[in-house]
Formats: C-alpha cells, structure tokens, sequence
C-alpha cells in the first residue's frame, strides 16, 4: 500500500531533525518512538537502519564507480537489480553515454556529476535496498527544472507501495498526502489532510497562500 505522509514548516522547524530520529541519526532527550509497536530503543541500529531508505538534499557518495556506489543500498544484489535500479532513477541514459558505462569514477562525493545526477544516483541506490519505509529529505530542491523533471519521475517511482516520509517545499507533493504534519519550533502544530488544514484557517493554510502554485 502506498501511504504518503509529509512534513512541513518554515526553515529551523525541525522537519530534517523529525526525520533524523527516525533510523536514530540523533538520538531523543526524552520521550519515545514506536515502529509497529515496537520502541526503536529496542532495536539494534542494523535492524532498524534496514527498515529505512533516505534520499536526501545532502547525498553523500564515495569516491568509487557509479555502480560500487549503487550497490551500496544492498550489496547482494545481482547486476540486473543494479541495471533496473538504475533505469527506474532515470540514470540509464548517463550510464550509456560514459565509455566505461557504470564502472565510471565518479570522483569524491561524485563530485564529476551534475546535482540532479547526485540525486538519481542516491534515488537508484533507494531503489535497489528496497525497504519499507522512505525518507525523503527535500530531495528535489536546489535543482533546475529539467533536473527536478527527472528526479520527481523517478521518485514517484520509488514512492510507490511503500509508505513514505517526506519533507516536502513543492506544494503539489504537499496537496496529495495522506497526512500532513505541520512543525514550528520543534513542534507539531497542526496535522491532517490538506482539506482539513485549509478548513480550519490556520498556520498552514497561511502558509500554503504563501507558496507557488503547482506548474
């Protein structure tokens, strides 16, 4: 089943932190968070971290091949799982365009692709762990409009039958979730559906009055 559930607020709310709890990259002050029932405290980090899948504004790759760092999202896979991995991220093209094709360098933190490159590789690694749970971190932002063409193709693929957490700035991924919680200073302000954020006329229907239009 796909369920979508995003989070949103101004910059400094915490959205980026909300999600970092989550695979505990940070870990809580006080209180605690349930997966399935089950505290992630008791849980080790190997089996919580599987559940999850991240693609964030920040991708971090290493100075390898394009497909070392594909592989990267689930080591035992065959190369035909890397290939359609990378074909659903959109990445094909690139690859058969490279004279080494996927065994290219992509130098430090693949510092030899574009962004919107970066951002498809990370998509193709995603793809290829195949877990349960996405992360998605302002993934598309920072990027010019063809780019961000190609990543949101290949994230709607990535997105589908799995439940989805996203903080999102594009209001047209906003208007289509399932449950939107709205974060300000640290903390959950407001959550429900668009509609119902709108009727009630709050902080994020002021917000939403705020943002682009969907093109």
């Amino acid at each position: 089943m796909t369920v979508h559930f995003v989070i949103m607020g101004v910059c400094g709310s915490g959205k980026t932190t909300a999600v970092n709890l989550l695979p505990r990259f940070v870990e809580p002050e006080s209180g605690s968070i349930f997966l399935d029932g089950i505290d992630i405290e008791n849980l080790t980090l190997e089996s919580l971290r599987r559940q999850f899948a991240l693609v964030s504004q920040d991708v971090f790759l290493f100075d390898d091949t394009l497909y070392n760092n594909v592989l990267y999202g689930r080591p035992d896979a065959t190369e035909t799982e890397v290939a359609t991995a990378i074909k659903a991220a959109n990445l094909w093209d690139f690859v058969q365009q490279q004279p080494q094709g996927w065994h290219t360098q992509i130098g430090a933190n693949g510092n030899q692709l574009s962004g919107g490159q970066r951002q498809r590789l990370s998509i193709a690694r995603a793809i290829l762990k195949d877990a349960p749970i996405l992360l998605l971190d302002e993934a598309t932002s920072a990027l010019d409009n063809e780019s961000e063409r190609l990543v949101q193709q290949a994230l709607e693929r990535l997105m589908s039958n799995r439940t989805s957490i996203i903080v999102a700035h594009r209001l047209s991924t906003i208007e289509q979730a399932d449950r939107i919680i709205v974060m300000d200073g640290g903390r959950i302000i407001e959550q429900g559906s668009h509609a119902e954020l709108l009727a009630k006329q709050g902080y994020y229907a002021a917000l939403s009055r705020k943002m682009p239009a969907p093109n």
